[in-house]
């Protein structure tokens, strides 16, 4: 008899042909406006606020009035981007009657900061003049432009029986940085890490309306953003579609229909795989308590054993236990510095940096010259894996592989060290866009699947976070092109960077005479913390209230907005990854 499963939890049109003329054309960008691929369809912790209300964001813009000139049509309409309601029909009341049925407002999203409207030469010509903060593509990703980025947007106007309206605009809506939050909310995709162990967040930005249960799990079935592909799984196949535009919700329980020749192919264990990847999706929504899946409004047999499959861990906790030195040797750290039994002194490397798997078994630091990466662990010696004329502080992912960075001629490589190797077992990953770049820090995340990185090119500091693709086997083998966090400038050129949670990061510039740690994340604007004199290390645990600074003065800990002395004495602390 087919079993259901329930657990409780966790739109576009082609452009019209002119319009692409006159934007490829006319779009002109005042100042660079790099693409960062950082903060998903816009998305410690999960994304902040995700949640379905059951009822769309409440905006009633104002369709257009009589007699309107041209500039009062072109602010009613950036106005009107606010109000999705019927498929954005006060906008579309802006637009000539032909753009009003081609015109795509989920294609684009471009929140700024300031505007202004230019008239341009040429007759019913109009400028559309914005200091961009980001942008939010079709999928929900985010992508935050440099500071003071600007871009021009051109439009054309024409008279409709006798009243000013559009007849040529960009596909996409304008939504001021004060309105977005009040429209959008982050929420995060998640897919399997490659051993179906972990949960990976991928945040996406979604309008606040209902039906977002359905726009989830339509990107959930397409894949995960560009940065995380090769680097995660999905147990649904490609080509997996839902039979109808919608997952409707009653009480509490999420039915997802699928086309009957979805799973068709689909073992138990991969059925079992889709149902946890569903409930872990959707169970952030507050109006959703349990999932069922449905093949064409039929039950989905899971098979044998439904119940017995373990859900994959989402943003693993770090523990409450330090790495750190101590005296010249390897120490733990919770209340205060403890010893670490049954491993040998290591002061005679004069040990920097030191880093532990999760299992306390792997324990990886540089010498003093940070040139030698040595690891050891209990009951086993000091052993060199590694020599080269500089290393990056070493990070050990849940496989229990030692990841470190070097310079190369040319810019850096990334080595990962396989338990129980050295350099010539070494996997030496391929990632090209490390040319030109000097990497200051490499770190693993808690799920194995991420690297987040700091690196300076060329003066100007960079934080990135790439996937890390694997063999079948669990070997890494190449990094992603990145996604980019945007750092605000009061940050300076920050070279230290640690993950705080699942899809929240830590980072300061180090040796700085005041510098100011600043929480970046995905789905969170940056948040600068308390300056503070003379930084040099930096530590984060679970979440953006657990996290540690080294000065000459000893170890600080983050107490509300200020810096509490912990202790002295110990230096380079670091929780396990």
């Amino acid at each position: 008899m087919p079993t259901k499963r329930k657990v409780l939890p966790q739109a576009r049109r082609g452009r019209a042909g002119r319009m692409l003329v006159l934007w490829l054309s006319i779009v002109l960008v005042l100042v660079g406006c790099s693409s960062i691929p950082t903060v998903g369809p816009v998305g410690t912790a999960s994304a902040e606020n995700s949640g379905e209300t059951g009822e769309d964001a409440v905006f009633s813009p104002e369709g257009p009035a009589e007699d309107a000139s041209p500039q009062d049509i072109i602010r009613g309409f950036m106005d009107a981007g606010k109000g999705a309601a019927d498929d954005y029909s006060v906008a579309r009341q802006f637009l000539a009657p032909e753009v009003a049925t081609t015109w795509s407002p989920t294609e684009r999203v471009t929140i700024y900061r300031s505007s202004r409207i230019v008239a341009m030469p040429e007759p019913d010509l109009f400028q559309i003049q914005l200091e961009v903060q980001g942008s939010v593509d079709s999928r929900g990703i985010r992508t935050d432009a440099p500071e003071g980025s600007t871009e021009a947007f051109p439009v054309r106007l024409e008279k409709v029986q006798g009243q000013w309206r559009l007849s040529a605009v960009p596909d996409g809506i304008i939504v001021s940085l004060a309105s977005f939050p009040a429209i959008f909310i982050a929420h995060n995709l998640y897919f399997y890490s490659s051993d179906y162990q972990y949960w990976v967040p991928d945040t996406r930005w979604f309008i606040q309306r209902a039906g977002i249960a359905a726009n989830i799990v339509k990107e959930l079935l397409v894949g995960p953003a560009p940065y995380l592909q090769g680097a995660v799984l999905s147990a649904f196949p490609a080509g997996t579609a839902l039979a109808r535009d919608a997952v409707p919700v009653a009480s509490g329980e999420a039915v997802v229909d699928f086309a009957p020749e979805s799973l068709r192919d689909s073992s138990d264990r991969n059925r079992q795989q889709m149902v946890k990847q569903l409930e872990q999706n959707l169970r952030g929504l507050n109006n959703v308590t349990s999932v069922s899946m449905t093949v064409d409004q039929r039950d989905v047999d899971l098979g044998k054993g439904s119940g017995e499959l373990q859900s994959a861990v989402a943003d693993p906790s770090a523990g409450a236990t330090q790495i750190v030195v101590y005296q010249d040797e390897l120490a733990y750290y919770a209340d205060g510095p403890e010893p670490i039994g049954d491993i040998p002194s290591v002061a005679e490397y004069g040990p920097r940096h030191p880093a532990m798997s999760v299992d306390g078994s792997v324990i990886a630091f540089l010498n003093s010259q940070e040139n030698t990466l040595l690891v050891t662990g209990t009951g086993q010696d000091v052993s060199v894996v590694a020599e080269a004329e500089r290393f990056t502080a070493p990070s050990v992912d849940p496989r229990r592989w030692v990841w470190t960075s070097q310079p190369t001629g040319t810019g850096s490589q990334v080595l990962a060290i396989p338990p129980g190797g050295n350099s010539s077992s070494a996997a030496v990953l391929s990632a090209p866009w490390l040319e030109g770049q000097t990497v200051t820090e490499l770190r693993i995340s808690r799920d194995g699947t991420r690297a987040l990185v700091a690196a300076n090119r060329d003066g100007r500091s960079e934080v990135m976070i790439a996937g890390v693709v694997r063999s079948p086997e669990g070997v890494p083998v190449s990094l992603t092109v990145p996604t980019i966090l945007q750092v605000p400038p009061e940050a300076g050129a920050v070279d230290r960077v640690k993950w705080a949670s699942e899809d929240t990061v830590v980072a300061v510039q180090s040796g700085a005479e005041e510098a100011a740690p600043v929480i970046l994340s995905t789905a969170r604007v940056p948040d600068p913390l308390s300056v503070k004199e003379g930084i040099t290390g930096l530590s984060a645990g679970n979440g953006a209230e657990d996290i540690f600074i080294q000065t000459s003065e000893g170890i600080f800990n983050k107490v509300g907005s200020s810096w509490t002395l912990r202790t002295e004495g110990i230096r380079d602390p670091a929780f396990p990854g």
